[in-house]
């Protein structure tokens, strides 16, 4: 009898082992509900080949115009939707950059809205091999390098958020702030045309209604006009995507930096600053549920588990989409 229960002891621990150092718990950030190696791998197996990050910068919550944005509409009642919280103070930089890096400004050091480098030195942990912040781009292409990634984007700062020499095809449209509605239309534009290579990631980022904000103030009769022509650019872009083989494939994701009160935002301690919109639409993201409160750190772990890519341990984000 001694000899039975050794073994099932024996058993037992090996089992324990297993479960502890699972995929299910280290990418998609829970801890195993069966030992079945099987069912593992299917909890974490990638549901896109595909996503679409669309990023609005300065698009508040609490002044989504629904009924006169039918295509942002159409992304949130086919999909997933939740209301996240931006990090403090509430400024572009530092938020973009914990989007795309999956961890908070007090780990990544970026702590103005113009920042391109950390005011603050981050962990040694936190950098990779290279001596970077790891971000969901360049992770892509460390375990794909053969993937085609692209980021299109109408302000500068953005290309200090995340490591664009690890994007295959990138580019800046530059100009002044009331150039913003062309700008930002060429964004589209070029991520339409973009679709024939068919991209792993590819990043829509808008510029044009932060900047309506700070010129008319949030939720302004000018603001919400910025928002309907993002959504006209947007409903253009869809109708592309959804011409394509790959839309069956794909995920397309909404988020922005902030919001706003009056015409500002950075430092104004107010919810309808804090709160922002979170998409997660399309084929590939049938059957998925949101873990909430989501934070921006959450969306590129997010975008890394519907792609099937392993999450760097140094990302405290966690994957927001999930099977139900």
């Amino acid at each position: 009898m001694k000899k039975v229960y050794l073994t099932v002891s024996l058993m037992a621990a090996a089992v324990a082992v297993v479960t502890v150092g699972c995929k299910c718990e280290k990418v998609c950030g829970d801890a195993c509900e069966t030992t079945c190696a099987k069912a593992c791998a299917a909890k974490c197996a990638p549901v896109a080949k595909h996503v679409v990050l669309v990023g609005v910068d300065g698009c508040g919550a609490r002044y989504i115009p629904w009924d006169v944005m039918p295509n942002l509409k159409a992304l949130r009642d086919e999909g997933v939707y939740t209301v996240g919280r931006c990090h403090r103070p509430t400024a572009s930089a530092i938020n973009w950059k914990s989007v795309f890096s999956g961890v908070s400004p007090e780990i990544h050091g970026f702590t103005k809205w113009n920042s391109s480098s950390p005011s603050i030195e981050p962990p040694a942990s936190a950098f990779d091999a290279e001596g970077r912040i790891p971000c969901i781009f360049s992770e892509i292409r460390r375990q794909t390098p053969g993937a085609y990634t692209v980021s299109l984007f109408a302000w500068d700062g953005i290309g200090n958020c995340h490591n664009t020499n690890t994007v295959s095809f990138t580019r800046w449209y530059a100009g002044k702030g009331d150039e913003y509605p062309v700008r930002d239309a060429s964004v589209f534009e070029e991520g339409a045309r973009q679709l024939a290579n068919e991209p792993t990631l590819m990043l829509l980022y808008q510029g044009g209604v932060d900047n309506t904000g700070h010129k008319y103030s949030w939720g302004s009769p000018e603001y919400t006009n910025a928002l309907v022509q993002v959504d006209a650019n947007l409903g253009k872009f869809m109708t592309a995507l959804k011409g394509t083989d790959m839309w069956k494939d794909t995920a397309v994701m909404f988020v922005a930096d902030h919001g706003g009160l009056g015409t500002h935002h950075g430092g104004v301690e107010d919810i309808r600053v804090l709160e922002i919109p979170f998409i997660v639409s399309g084929p590939a993201a049938k059957g998925l549920r949101l873990r909430e409160p989501m934070m921006l750190e959450d969306v590129s772990p997010t975008i890394a588990a519907l792609l099937g890519y392993t999450i760097p341990e140094s990302w405290r984000g966690r994957a927001a989409a999930v099977a139900r």
